[in-house]
């Protein structure tokens, strides 16, 4: 289904609008039984720092760790430089196969790993606009679908070994919400 993005300027243009998946209560009831057996792996692949997957932290709790180090920083008389980043587009582009190898190198179950891709393979959309529709369905080969109990949490793992590895990049702390990240560098300078 399409529905509209709030506030747009522009609605003639297809950014103006979100896709999102109208998965049937039995689809979404499995999906929150599939949910809560993998948050149990997550400690051995999400970072502590990625504020979405984790029980009783808000967005809110990122950015009073974010205040709290830029304060630290200027207490001790160093400079801070903050760099906030939303990728667009973030569930279209998750690959299955390397979702697949992040789960299974982070000690994810065998049949959770089976099951995810099973979950994301043989998958097709048809666009509507709840006046209209496509008269045919096409084929999906990337992906994660909007609206999805799964989805955030699926994201978070494919995202996590950039959110593992940001101290390689010369940055202080990365915070992730999601698709929204913040990287925080201080130095001397």
């Amino acid at each position: 289904m399409v529905i509209p993005k709030p506030g747009k300027p522009d609605y003639s243009v297809p950014k103006a609008y979100r896709m999102i998946s109208i998965l049937p209560t039995l689809s979404k009831t499995i999906e929150h039984v599939v949910l809560t057996r993998m948050t149990v792996f997550a400690p051995n692949c999400l970072s502590p720092l990625q504020f979405a997957c984790w029980k009783g932290y808000s967005p809110l709790d990122a950015v009073h760790l974010i205040l709290e180090k830029v304060h630290k920083a200027s207490n001790d008389k160093l400079y801070s430089s903050a760099l906030f980043l939303e990728v667009q587009g973030t569930y279209d582009k998750v690959l299955h196969q390397r979702l697949a190898e992040i789960m299974s190198t982070n000690n994810f179950p065998p049949y959770l790993v089976y099951w995810v891709q099973s979950y994301l393979s043989d998958r097709s959309v048809r666009i509507t606009d709840g006046a209209a529709s496509e008269p045919y369905f096409i084929a999906i080969q990337v992906g994660i679908p909007q609206g999805s109990p799964l989805s955030p949490f699926l994201f978070n793992v494919y995202s996590s070994p950039l959110c593992h590895n940001h101290q390689r990049l010369g940055v202080e702390l990365m915070v992730s919400y999601v698709d929204d990240y913040c990287l925080l560098a201080i130095s001397v300078s």
